[in-house]
């Protein structure tokens, strides 16, 4: 195989490595900051659930001006709170969420979604009480179990920032093994690129300054068995210090 063959072999090599390296980095910034929107929206879910109760609690003491708000911004609440939940799952574009694929997730998504429903149904209780007594009954439930369930929604953040983690993780190794490999190709390339090219030249130049030397070494002669340009370069050289040789021979001859 020709040096232009093998240069070319290793240029597109190293073009093909570079362009997978590249992409590999998109890819991991992609999955990485892909998981961002679900941990913020997660994290979400305890603020909401919160201002649930916080609402709740407002409601048992308001007018009906008030509390008409109020049974608003409880609606709206729970809405959002259902299509986050929902988002989480199986994936919103508008919201910018992905559908789950961690296991882990999905575990802790399925135990959430019943305790949501069950703290949902409580607050819909309080939204729809009548009389003082029954407002403050119904906000005491939901008063009761919002830390608990604010408990879950932490595991399942948590859930997701360890699933981040990982993927992280991963990519680090991916980094290092990608570096590593870099290493390699670029030893190797060197190595070819001096054993094949520069140490051949070498060669050829050291036996150049003896021919062209003070003393002119005729008996220069080097052994390749190289079809390449190098070789070729060597076939030529021996053939031309044959040729000076014989002409030098005659010409000795001659002046005998």
């Amino acid at each position: 195989m020709s040096i232009h063959n093998k240069l070319r072999i290793t240029l597109v090599a190293l073009f093909v490595f570079i362009i997978g390296l590249v992409g590999l980095n998109f890819i991991t910034f992609a999955r990485v900051d892909g998981d961002s929107p679900a941990i913020n929206a997660s994290g979400s879910l305890r603020m909401r659930a919160y201002e649930l109760a916080w609402l709740s609690a407002r409601l048992v003491p308001a007018e009906a001006d008030e509390a008409a708000e109020l049974r608003r911004t409880m609606m709206t609440q729970i809405e959002m709170y259902d299509r986050i939940m929902a988002g989480l799952r199986r994936g919103d574009a508008e919201l910018n969420l992905r559908p789950v694929s961690d296991e882990a997730v999905k575990e802790q998504l399925r135990t959430l979604q019943p305790l949501w429903e069950e703290y949902r149904t409580d607050v819909f209780a309080v939204a729809g009480a009548v009389g003082i007594e029954e407002k403050t009954a119904a906000n005491a439930v939901v008063a009761a179990e919002v830390d608990t369930y604010v408990d879950e929604v932490n595991k399942l953040v948590t859930a997701y920032d360890n699933a981040s983690q990982d993927k992280i993780s991963l990519s680090n190794k991916i980094g290092v093994g990608v570096t590593v490999l870099a290493f390699l190709i670029f030893a190797i390339s060197s190595y070819c690129i001096i054993m094949e090219v520069l140490r051949p030249i070498a060669v050829l130049t050291a036996a150049f300054h003896e021919v062209a030397g003070k003393e002119a070494d005729l008996t220069q002669r080097i052994e390749t068995e190289r079809h390449d340009e190098i070789g070729r370069i060597v076939q030529s050289f021996n053939t031309f210090i044959g040729d000076l040789r014989r002409i030098m021979q005659r010409a000795q001859a001659c002046a005998t």
